[in-house]
């Protein structure tokens, strides 16, 4: 396929060698900017030449070139939403290009000395741009970036329609998060996550270092194909003019949850230079921006996220109440600590000889360091093979129970880099770009676990040599339904046991110290080459395009050598007793609604294991060690090949295009199956013989190959110069991710649950049909509804369900693993009203309110056992309120975001689904302008603190509860 790919790139550079012969006949060219009348450049705005259906938009820059102008005298007519339209008559010359440059005067409305400004111009640069699209785009400016207390692109994003995001990973639409394509300046990142989504985590990368985000919704034939939901697209600036511009911002602030103070700084410069006679707005430009970001945050959290169902019997009267009520047999408190420190960065070198022709070099490079400290205590509520307990009191009782105290440290670095060289020209009506894109991620994590445990108390077993009697329920749950989960011993121990209490510090000892590192990147090398030329279908203005592409990726993830797991003897010297944090406490662990318990001092059982005297109690586990770096490796390599054609027609008031695109991907990957038993000879593992203590790793490997065809298919039609419809059909589709179909495989004993990759798992693919109607209003804003739906073919979800095979080792085990559905129907509605309350008396003109809803509903078939279900991630409603006060000085702003509740994976049937609850969130902010180009700004995010939840099949099985607390910051900008 790569000879394919090269041997289109060669008939295409032939051609346009042809093309740019035969220059338009009796045609030239217009070229220029539009400014408004402080100098600012306007994106955008709509150039056409009157009584025709020739036009065009200007770029980010606020640049246009509108190619193919019949000689002679024309009118221009320049459109921008807030500002006054204009109209200028121009020569054109046939074979030659004109240069012609705007300047709009903004169509303000003035109360006095008070006008709407501060907000409004950042949405008349994002609506412009959307009015004037070919496609169904969303835009955020950087201006609106600025508006909401967002710091990063993840919570950016989920301020738009139909966007829902976990803080970390975005979706769009109701559907996965991988089904989302991830760009820089319009090319696709490569992902580094832990997990190996192909999405980069989008909480990595500042939103105050960019220009612009856009949110494609409807695919073109020049996009990417594989992107079923739509193209996230984060842009970054070039210097715009020839005066200089430089900007500073200096912040700090403070977090409520673990009371540590925040630090942000960021600056920007842009400038252009060399003004001459064919550029007269600079051969040269250069932009870079910084962002800095130290926070210091943590969470809350409770996990239990091992329900099964067993036998649940009245302890009073011996009568089975149930033969499969599900028990919470693992339960965990977690407290976590973290200083993350995150920087952004940004660079552009622009070269424009001439307004024709322009080359661009822009670097965007991402850095974020984690130092987090992470104390879990752990309640092991455990089957001893005769079911659970219902007491009297409605406590649920066991006769097996073990508690485990934790403390890790954890270390994570993950930075990405992107080098974007991107080139275009324009000979008569043809025109060409190109470009080379590199892009590397990587994420690399050091962590060092350290484990205390105290003794299986278990009816009928031996506790220092005293046995506990059969039938003794030994620990209980107080209430299995609330979300705060809570355990409790009821046993007393006898005679030589001792006289503790069974969870005493006293019976805590040392047993594990886990060394978790892993290192996961990828890298990425694009070539595209893209040919257009205007040209006219009787008097009907029309675009052909037609290019190739190729991407060449490499993915891989792997634990580095020396990485090891210690066994430890119980002693004196390791007892809990000897290492407990006496000077850090949680005294008000989830909201106070729980006692967090003892934390074990990393400090203190470092001093242990450097003092020679302990080493006899130390052990290297082998088998868990070498497991782990086994069956974490696995490398893929995929090569994807495209080429497209499509061509863009307006009749009059109607704009259609259609194309096709076709995609050829080539798919490399190699791992590890790992097959654990007990091997008589071997070590045994936590003194229990029938423990896993052996494995067997065998390397597995496959290539796998397929192409798409994708037709694309769009109208928009002008109503009015305001009023706009659109109608698309379009096409798309998504890979798996990496590690879903790598074949390796795990088991844990522990938790019985065999993890598996699917290596025969198929790309989904995706008919979308979408209807939108906007309407523009004159104070800029914009009201907006559409439909949407998609038929999804062969859609990946994670499946949880129960092995049944008698004749394995495994039988009856929970078994994960990734497949393809059969279809998911996905049908949505989304509503936008954002307007400026200028019809409201005095200075209430200056309010502005902003909201967008979606609806999302789908019907999804994994298999006919289970029948039909809601799509994986899709939440069936989330919507966004803002409503603000805004002046040329002061602006003041409450702004609120719902994520309605969705299945994070399905289980074998509905009661082993896994559910991530609905959410609102508050965030206030405000700036004022106290001198000249001097700012102060403050914000408050998350003010009500609300809870993270997700449950395990219904609301009353807690599978997590998060709490991150307030953040609050506050800060200086000076722009000149």
């Amino acid at each position: 396929m790569r000879n394919c790919f090269f041997l289109l790139l060669s008939v295409i550079v032939m051609s346009f060698g042809l093309v740019t012969s035969s220059y338009a006949q009796g045609k030239g060219n217009l070229s220029g900017i539009v400014k408004d009348n402080t100098g600012a450049t306007l994106p955008g705005a709509a150039i056409t030449v009157k009584n025709t259906t020739l036009g065009v938009a200007t770029d980010l820059e606020g640049s246009y070139i509108l190619r193919g102008i019949p000689a002679g005298e024309v009118e221009i007519e320049v459109n921008y939403l807030g500002f006054v339209t204009v109209v200028q008559k121009v020569r054109i010359i046939a074979d030659k290009n004109v240069i012609l440059n705007f300047e709009l005067d903004e169509n303000t409305l003035s109360i006095k000395e008070v006008v709407i400004s501060t907000i409004v111009g950042g949405q008349q640069r994002a609506l412009n741009q959307q009015k004037m699209a070919d496609n169904m785009l969303q835009v955020i400016s950087a201006d609106q970036i600025g508006r909401f207390p967002d710091p990063n692109v993840s919570d950016a994003l989920k301020r738009l329609g139909g966007v829902t995001t976990d803080g970390t990973n975005v979706q769009l639409r109701g559907t996965p998060a991988n089904f989302t394509n991830i760009n820089v300046n319009g090319e696709q990142i490569m992902g580094s996550q832990e997990d190996g989504r192909r999405n980069e985590a989008l909480d990595v990368i500042p939103s105050d270092i960019l220009s612009s985000l856009e949110v494609q919704k409807t695919l073109l034939p020049s996009n990417d194909g594989d992107a079923i939901s739509g193209v996230i697209n984060m842009r970054t600036s070039t210097a715009r003019t020839l005066k200089p511009r430089f900007s500073i911002d200096l912040g700090s602030g403070y977090n409520g949850l673990r009371e540590k103070v925040i630090y942000n700084a960021k600056a920007g410069y842009a400038q252009r230079f060399f003004p001459t006679e064919k550029n007269p707005d600079g051969t040269l430009g250069f932009t870079a921006n910084y962002s800095f970001l130290r926070t210091n945050n943590g969470y809350d959290r409770l996990e239990a996220q091992a329900w099964e169902p067993y036998t649940l019997t009245e302890k009073s009267s011996g009568n089975v109440i149930s033969e499969d009520a599900y028990m919470p047999t693992d339960f965990r408190y977690r407290y976590q600590s973290r200083e993350s420190k995150r920087q952004g960065m940004t660079a552009a070198l622009d070269w424009a000889p001439t307004k024709n022709t322009k080359f661009v070099l822009s670097t965007v490079y991402n850095l974020r360091k984690n130092d987090d400290i992470r104390y879990r205590n752990r309640t092991r509520f455990r089957d001893n093979g005769s079911g659970y307990a219902l007491l009297e009191d409605g406590s649920i009782g066991s006769e097996r129970m073990r508690n485990i105290t934790q403390v890790s440290t954890q270390n994570e670095k993950i930075d990405n880099l992107n080098i974007n060289l991107d080139g275009e020209t324009t000979f008569g009506d043809w025109k060409i770009d190109g470009g080379l894109f590199y892009t590397k991620s990587n994420r690399d994590y050091v962590s060092e676990m350290v484990g205390f445990q105290n003794p299986e108390w278990r009816a009928g077993k031996k506790v220092n040599g005293v046995t506990i009697p059969k039938g003794t329920i030994v620990g209980v749950v107080p209430d299995i339904n609330s979300k705060y989960l809570t355990s409790k011993y009821i046993y007393t121990p006898t005679g030589a046991m001792g006289t503790e209490i069974p969870d005493a510090v006293s019976r805590f000892n040392l047993y594990t110290i886990e060394n978790n590192n892993a290192i996961t990147g990828g890298e990425s090398f694009t070539a595209r080459l893209n040919v257009s030329k205007n040209y006219f279908i009787k008097d009907y203005a029309s675009t052909l395009s037609f290019g190739v592409k190729g991407k060449f990726m490499d993915n891989s993830g792997h634990v580095p050598d020396n990485t090891w797991t210690y066994s430890f003897n119980s002693s004196e010297a390791n007892n809990l007793g000897n290492m407990i944090n006496n000077n850090f406490s949680v005294p008000d662990f989830l909201h106070k609604k729980i006692l967090f318990g003892i934390l074990p001092d990393m400090d203190k059982v470092h001093q242990y294991l450097a003092n020679p005297a302990n080493a006899g109690d130390i052990v290297r586990n082998d088998y868990f060690s070498k497991a782990a770096i086994e069956l974490f490796y696995y490398d893929a390599q995929e090569d994807v090949t495209a080429t497209y054609i499509m061509n863009k027609i307006q009749f009059d008031k109607l704009m259609m295009l259609a194309g096709l695109r076709v995609e050829h991907t080539t798919v490399k990957y190699k791992a590890n199956r790992i097959d654990r038993f007990v091997n008589p000879n071997a070590p045994v593992q936590n003194d229990d013989p029938s423990l896993f203590n052996d494995f067997t790793s065998t390397p597995v490997s496959k290539t796998t190959n397929y192409t798409k065809l994708l037709p694309n298919l769009q109208f928009k039609y002008d109503l009015t110069d305001k009023s706009i419809f659109r109608l698309a059909w379009t096409t798309g589709y998504s890979r798996p991710n990496v590690t879903d179909i790598v074949p390796k495989q795990d088991i844990s004993q522990d938790l019985e649950r065999v993890t598996v990759g699917n290596p025969d798992l198929k790309a989904a693919y995706s008919n979308n049909f979408d209807l939108l109607f906007e309407q523009y209003l004159s104070n800029v804003g914009l009201i907006s509804g559409g439909v949407f739906y998609k038929h999804i073919a062969d859609f990946q979800y994670l499946s949880e369900g129960i092995i049944n095979d008698p004749t394995s080792s495994y039988n009856e085990w929970q078994i994960i693993q990734t497949k393809n559905g059969d279809a998911a129907k996905v049908y949505g509605l989304e509503l936008t009203l954002n307007s400026s309350l200028t019809f409201l008396p005095s200075y209430l003109k200056n309010l502005v309110f902003t909201s967008n809803y979606t609806y999302v509903h789908s019907d999804a078939t994994t298999d006919i056992s289970r029948g039909k279900t809601r799509l994986p991630g899709q939440a069936e409603h989330s919507a966004n309120f803002a409503l603000a006060y805004s002046t040329k000085l002061l602006t003041i702003q409450a702004s609120s975001n719902y994520n309605g509740s969705y299945i994070v994976a399905l289980g074998a049937n509905s009661e082993r689904d896994i559910w991530q609850d609905g959410r609102w969130q508050l965030d206030i902010n405000g700036s004022v302008k106290i001198y000249k180009d001097l700012t102060f700004w403050i914000e408050v995010v998350n003010v009500l603190d609300n809870e993270y939840y997700n449950y395990f099949g219904n609301k009353n099985r807690v599978y997590s509860l998060q709490y991150n607390g307030i953040n609050c910051r506050t800060g200086l900008v000076y722009r000149f």
